[in-house]
């Protein structure tokens, strides 16, 4: 079985922002930018598949909804690169004061257009028109998006979670917590050189502990509040 990583990462609160109010939806749109912007400068200044540099270091990112699925070229028994990527996505994003909620599991992820019904097989950009109207579809399906996902399901808060039983070797000294098979990475932590590595080539903001730990401080009373379970959750990441 493919045991790829795959991180699923989202916007907390998207839903609440994008309804509150017109400033607050204007504000969710804004931070999907944001979270767009930096996969796509991970991949393309770090990761890029350069044939003559690091061609197997490429990942692949699609969209669901408000988050990404991130996903690796091939398995990596240490979940190190993995973790250090949703760390500093997770970084940048809080700093321009969005929270995030990463995932990470292992699987499979491939192409199901061939199942796709004649019309949308021969569509093209995987769009269909339906009279005036479309259809889009996502041409990708598999358990690195199933398993990151529900592993997500499992916890609240802004987090940096891991399923330590799918890697052979996780680095304790990155985990906060534990709570059964999920590690609670402390992502605000200054100690992962690799992501601040990724943050510094990809040109995203890193910022250090003490900058993150106000910061969150200050999301948590602004409008609209997340609940306490929320700001519990998302304490397990942290050092307070």
């Amino acid at each position: 079985m493919d045991k790829r990583w795959g991180i699923s990462i989202d916007i907390e609160g998207f839903s609440n922002l994008y309804e509150y109010n017109d400033a607050t939806q204007t504000k969710a749109i804004r931070g999907l930018h944001q979270l767009m912007d930096a996969v796509i400068k991970i991949g393309q200044k770090v990761y890029p598949g350069d044939p003559n540099k690091n061609y197997w270091d490429r990942i692949f990112a699609h969209q669901f909804g408000d988050g990404f699925i991130l996903v690796s070229n091939f398995k990596e028994p240490d979940p190190s690169r993995c973790i250090a990527i949703a760390t500093s996505l997770s970084r940048y994003m809080l700093l321009q004061g969005y929270a995030t909620k990463a995932a990470i599991s292992t699987g499979d992820m491939n192409d199901i257009s061939g199942c796709y019904p004649d019309a949308m097989k021969s569509a093209k950009n995987n769009t269909l028109g339906l009279g005036m109207g479309l259809i889009t579809s996502i041409p990708v399906m598999g358990t690195a998006l199933t398993k990151a996902h529900n592993l997500a399901g499992r916890v609240s808060g802004n987090v940096v979670v891991i399923d330590v039983t799918q890697f052979s070797c996780v680095p304790e000294y990155l985990i906060k917590d534990h709570e059964g098979n999920i590690g609670y990475i402390n992502w605000m932590s200054d100690e992962n050189s690799l992501a601040q590595e990724i943050s510094e080539k990809a040109g995203l903001q890193y910022g250090n502990e003490n900058q993150l730990s106000s910061l969150f401080s200050a999301y948590i009373v602004v409008e609209p509040c997340p609940p306490q379970k929320w700001i519990e959750g998302s304490q397990k990441c942290q050092n307070t």
